[in-house]
Formats: C-alpha cells, sequence, structure tokens
C-alpha cells in the first residue's frame, strides 16, 4: 500500500501546483454556471480520461521507449487536433447564453432554481473529450510514468497501477474540492457578471490553443524537441529515490 500513499501525496502536489490548463478553466466556469452537483460530472469526465490515459501509457511502455513516446506525442498535427479541440470548448463557452428564468434580470443574484440545467452526461462527456483530446495531458502522464519508471526499473505493472491509482484518486478528490469551491461564487454574483466571466474563460481557452500552435512552428518546434530530449536524458541519467515497498 506504500505505493498506493505515496500516489495520494504526490497527486495532492500535482493538483495545486500543475492542474491549471483549458479543463481547470472549463471546470471552474461549470461550477459557477451550474452549481455544484451538476459540474461534478465534469471532475469525474476529466478523471476518467485521466485512467484512461494514463492506462494507456503504462501498457505501451512495456514496448515502446517512453522517451519516443513523448516525442511522438510532440509531433505538429497532434498538436493541430488538440489545439482546434480547445478552441471549440472556448468558443462554445464564450457563446454560452446564460440561461434564466423569465422573472430574472441579469442584475440578480443567481440561484439554483432559475438556471437552465444541462444535462449531467453532457457535462461528463466535456470534460471527458477536453481532457483526452489535449495532447498536452498526455505529454503531462507521459513525463510522471516515464519519472516513475526510470525510478522504479524493478517495480511490477501492478505496483504502479497502485501509485497512479492513488495519483489520480487524489487529482479527483481535489478537483471534487475546486467544484465545492468555485460553486460557493454563485451566489454572489449576477447573471451580468457570468455572461463577462464567460466570454474570459472562453478567451483563456482560445489562448491556449494558440500557444499550442505557436508552440509547433519551426523556430519553436526546434527548441521543443531539445528541450524534450534534454529532460528525458536527464531524467534517464538522475533516478529518483526508489519506493520502499511492503507487502500488498
Amino acid at each position: 500500500m506504500t505505493h498506493f500513499l505515496l500516489g495520494i501525496l504526490g497527486g495532492i502536489a500535482l493538483s495545486l501546483f500543475f492542474s491549471f490548463g483549458p479543463a481547470f478553466f472549463s471546470q471552474i466556469q461549470a461550477s459557477i454556471h451550474y452549481g455544484f452537483r451538476n459540474a461534478v460530472p465534469f471532475a469525474f469526465g476529466v478523471s476518467t480520461s485521466d485512467v484512461f490515459i494514463v492506462a494507456i501509457l503504462l501498457l505501451i511502455s512495456r514496448n515502446i521507449p517512453m522517451d519516443e513516446m513523448i516525442l511522438m506525442l510532440n509531433n505538429r498535427w497532434i498538436i493541430y487536433v488538440g489545439a482546434i479541440v480547445v478552441a471549440s470548448f472556448g468558443l462554445y463557452t464564450m457563446f454560452l447564453k446564460t440561461r434564466h428564468a423569465a422573472e430574472s434580470s441579469e442584475n440578480d443574484k443567481i440561484s439554483f432554481h432559475n438556471v437552465m440545467m444541462p444535462s449531467r452526461l453532457n457535462v461528463y462527456l466535456r470534460g471527458l473529450s477536453l481532457n483526452f483530446l489535449n495532447p498536452v495531458i498526455w505529454l503531462y502522464w507521459a513525463t510522471l510514468v516515464t519519472i516513475l519508471i526510470c525510478g522504479e526499473n524493478d517495480s511490477t505493472l501492478g505496483q504502479r497501477y497502485l501509485f497512479f491509482g492513488g495519483v489520480l484518486s487524489a487529482t479527483l478528490s481535489m478537483d471534487i474540492l475546486k467544484c465545492k469551491l468555485a460553486s460557493l461564487l454563485q451566489r454572489m454574483i449576477t447573471f451580468r457578471f457570468l455572461k463577462i466571466f464567460n466570454k474570459c474563460v472562453g478567451v483563456i481557452l482560445i489562448g491556449f490553443a494558440v500557444f499550442m500552435v505557436v508552440s509547433t512552428m519551426p523556430r519553436f518546434e526546434n527548441n521543443s524537441n531539445q528541450k524534450s530530449i534534454e529532460m528525458m536524458q536527464e531524467i534517464m541519467n538522475t533516478k529518483p529515490p526508489k519506493l520502499h515497498r511492503t507487502a500488498e
């Protein structure tokens, strides 16, 4: 169980310091817009995609060196597809209409009772697709898988799954907590403010997409590939401390 507990600690740290991507801003927007219960499916969608990504990478790592996998994920066409997905969500968010009851005005505070809610399945699929189709997320998890494998060359596949099970459990719990905290703001803002907020989140998502495309331009791509190679060499040459094993 040591691997699982260390994974929980790692997941909390990662969620606090490295989770400010497109999914984070969309999740906060959904929590403020729809409230806690209707935004939690978004967090589960993100978590489901993370589980699939980690499982796929762990299986691939048995046959393909992870440094090659990271370089493959840096392919410009993969980045373009991810940028289109993120930009599409940005446009959707930017032009998302705040539908409320006819008796409510734009200056009224938001209430759970006068906002038109989407289906929870729709919210879940939004979180799953936005995260799963983002190549940056794949690079993020591929790097973590590489670090674990290099530090634990003799660890079993089951022990790796335990570690990442802890990481994923912690990140899901932290995402649910973020949904709860963000939803508390709903009772303090007006529909007019929410319209402006939606546009701001949309601009942020489109900004992420533009950055992804710009990073694939020849001048930046060469630097990016070189940094990826240097990063992998550093990871390969510097092994993290081994995890202490206990009877599972």
